[in-house]
């Protein structure tokens, strides 16, 4: 039994050493292949490690955790978190998240499981020595991918300048770099040995690779962790040499920013891709603007769930229900505040929030005023306590993610091991390997229950969401590839395994079928069966997420996209009451009178989503468009000349739109712009030709005819017809 156990430990601790490698997963076979390769392995690995764990725990007093302030907090977390998820508004959505963050109380869970791991099987510096040091060269291997990136000879995916290297975000990839440059900082000031100064280099890389991402939060966050590092360093290290290079270094901060300070407006700054973004931040800036807006519609939805919040996954809601129309420089779908704390406020209330304050509270508790429970205590209370500073004010811009969760609960098991005084009591159990451990009936029947859950919990948290999140990746190579009948199979059979991704799939369907419905090559039984299908996918996934505006929009359009306008308006009517502010809703709704040409209608609403703010330039077409089929020409042209600074836009709805009102004249002066914008397609020529003819200018249509002739030589025999039929005095 003793051999058994041993070798079980071994296998959790090669399991766990694999988890700093999780960053390098790029999933090409996936969907959202930065994210969701990642997840999956994080949660099988864990899984694995933690049945073998209670199993080891089981026979084993020795691998079972101790207490700490932060082990407490992280469970009361996990269970307020737990209690959001059941009261809150979605809790399917709560529990699994979707592709897109791979979030929700799953994804703590295994987070726990992941600190319960490191606490109780991490005894020893050497341990936490060769798991920091695997942190650090899978550091490196990223970093040199960002390298790669600013060479030119990888392809920078989510942006053109700011590096994301396997993380496929620019900020993802700068905390994780601010975590490994701290770990660089800590074994190069803590280290005697020669071998020191190779961390030098090392930190220097990382810091490279942070400054070139231009993710404002995180460096910000790293030079401030830096100065406060520098600071506790230089009052309380023992080492008279460790307190001058840290005052030196925090000085050499201070007067690095006064100076950037200084020549903020300078010619070399804002030549700079990185400097200038940190030169234009202000309160006047757009996005700080954007988030200020956020984040006060964030204090209104906490305000109406002050305890528990919405529940994880759920910021959605409130960001539809509370929707300023200014936002409408921002992408439309916000599922995140881009400030944790405003996510844990709304998502979990005022007791999330605390709680989770709490685990930074503790950690510095420890690593401050607890000193006397650390080694060199000077040199961790500095470096970690500047790395949590660094951290925490990253997390007032952004969001997080499953990397930066990894080395975060990371270091807090390590302040947790310091604070028990993990390695002296593994020092002091002496002959530890050798504790015999004979058979037990109860725990084999305990170790059995455990190997079933293992399995039951490892498919149904894995294999179908798996499985459809691959299928869902083949339905968009099918559609791409222009195989119709193939990606119509693939989306019904991922839809199929009912997974956590099934609203994702479902989204896709919808967009897929109404490419479907457009396409000029598919047959009208297919198409029939694809809509008929797809509108029923998102009916049912209205009713499993009956306050998601998201799936009303997506349902609505489907249904304007077919020609069915009196089932697109309950759904947009309903839409509406709960998010009335949000315009893209109301473009919808004036859509759908002008399909069922009630134009009075359609102005009416297209005029309420105009006023909510004058300034979104698309408001403005729309009305303007809305009220040209309303035969209100003069007043539409007025208000773009007051707009736009031009009556007629270059625009083809302009064009509907006045072809519907019945005014050829200016339908040729809307093409004639169109043309002058694009003078080389073809095809605006033949449409230009078409309204020439129905004006009765025939010299004109021709001329025009003969114009698409040379740009598209391919449409010499057909345009030669039309030419020949119009000088016949026939209207082709």
């Amino acid at each position: 039994m003793e051999r058994i156990l041993k070798t079980i430990k071994y296998i959790i601790l090669g399991i766990i050493f694999l988890t700093p490698f999780i960053p390098l997963i790029v999933a090409d076979s996936l969907f959202f292949p930065f994210i969701t390769g990642k997840n999956f392995a994080f949660r099988v690995l864990i899984e694995i490690a933690f049945a073998l764990w209670i199993i080891l725990a089981l026979y084993d007093k020795r691998y079972r955790p101790r207490r700490s302030w932060i082990l407490i907090f992280f469970f009361l977390f996990l269970l307020s978190s737990a209690l959001s998820t059941i009261f809150g508004a979605n809790p399917y959505r709560s529990f699994w998240s979707n592709y897109e963050r791979m979030e929700g109380l799953i994804t703590y869970l295994h987070l726990f499981a992941y600190f319960l791991l490191l606490i109780s099987m991490f005894r020893t510096e050497r341990l936490w020595k060769w798991f920091f040091h695997t942190i650090m060269g899978v550091g490196v291997i990223t970093a040199i991918y960002g390298i790669l990136q600013l060479a030119g000879k990888l392809a920078i995916h989510q942006s053109t300048a700011r590096l994301d290297a396997t993380l496929g975000n620019a900020s993802y990839l700068a905390i994780y770099m601010v975590f490994n440059a701290f770990l660089a900082l800590y074994y190069l000031v803590k280290e005697k040995r020669w071998y020191r100064w190779f961390y030098l280099p090392l930190f220097f890389l990382f810091s490279f690779i942070l400054y070139h991402t231009a993710t404002r939060g995180a460096i910000l966050g790293f030079v401030g962790g830096l100065l406060a590092a520098g600071i506790i360093l230089a009052l309380f290290s023992r080492q008279r040499r460790i307190r001058v290079v840290s005052f030196a270094g925090a000085a050499v901060i201070v007067l690095a920013v006064l100076g950037f300070l200084a020549v903020k407006n300078t010619d070399f700054v804002s030549s700079s891709p990185v400097l200038s973004r940190f030169a234009k931040i202000s309160f006047n800036e757009t996005t700080t603007q954007s988030r200020l807006v956020i984040w006060k519609m964030s204090w209104e939805g906490f305000k109406e769930r002050p305890l528990l919040g919405w529940g994880p996954e759920n910021y959605n809601l409130i960001f539809n229900k509370y929707y300023q129309p200014i936002l409408y420089k921002q992408e439309p779908w916000f599922d995140r505040a881009h400030n944790v704390f405003f996510d844990r406020l709304t998502t979990g209330g005022i007791l999330g929030l605390l709680l989770y304050l709490a685990l930074f509270a503790s950690a510095i508790y420890y690593l401050l005023l607890k000193r006397q429970n650390f080694k060199r205590a000077p040199v961790e209370a500095g470096i970690f306590s500047g790395l949590l500073a660094a951290y925490f004010f990253h997390n007032l811009f952004v969001f997080d993610n499953l990397v930066s969760f990894l080395v975060f609960f990371a270091v807090l098991a390590f302040i947790h091991n310091r604070s028990v005084g993990a390695e002296e009591v593994e020092a002091a159990r002496g002959a530890s390997e050798k504790t015999a451990a004979g058979y037990d009936g109860n725990k084999a029947i305990l170790s059995s229950l455990v190997v079933v859950a293992f399995v039951f919990i490892f498919y149904f948290v894995n294999v179908p969401a798996f499985l459809a999140c691959r299928t869902l990746l083949y339905a968009f190579r099918a559609s791409a590839a222009g195989n119709a009948q193939l990606a119509f199979n693939n989306f019904q059979k991922a839809i199929s395994y009912d997974s956590f991704g099934t609203a994702e799939a479902r989204e896709h369907l919808t967009k897929f079928a109404n490419k479907v419905l457009t396409s000029p090559f598919l047959g009208k039984e297919f198409k029939q069966e694809v809509f008929s299908y797809a509108a029923g996918q998102m009916r049912d996934q209205i009713e499993r997420s009956p306050t998601d505006i998201r799936y009303m929009m997506f349902l609505a359009n489907l249904y304007n996209r077919a020609g069915q306008p009196d089932k697109a308006l309950p759904v947009l009517e309903r839409a509406l009451k709960l998010s009335p502010k949000k315009q893209m809703i109301y473009f919808e709704l004036g859509s759908a009178y002008v399909n069922k040409k009630e134009y009075d209608k359609a102005e009416k609403v297209l005029k309420q989503a105009y006023d909510l703010e004058p300034s979104y330039a698309e408001a403005a077409k729309i009305y303007a468009v809305a009220l040209i089929y309303n035969k209100k020409e003069r007043e539409a042209e007025e208000l773009l000349k007051k707009r736009f600074g031009s009556e007629i836009l270059p625009e083809q709805r302009f064009v509907s739109a006045y072809l519907a009102a019945g005014d050829y004249e200016r339908v040729v002066e809307v093409w004639k712009k169109i043309i002058e914008k694009n003078p080389n397609n073809a095809q605006y020529y033949v449409s230009l030709a078409a309204t020439y003819l129905q004006i009765g200018q025939r010299d004109k249509a021709i001329e025009s005819l003969e114009k698409a002739i040379e740009l598209e030589p391919r449409f010499k025999e057909q345009g030669e017809y039309y030419i020949n039929e119009i000088k016949a005095g026939r209207n082709p």
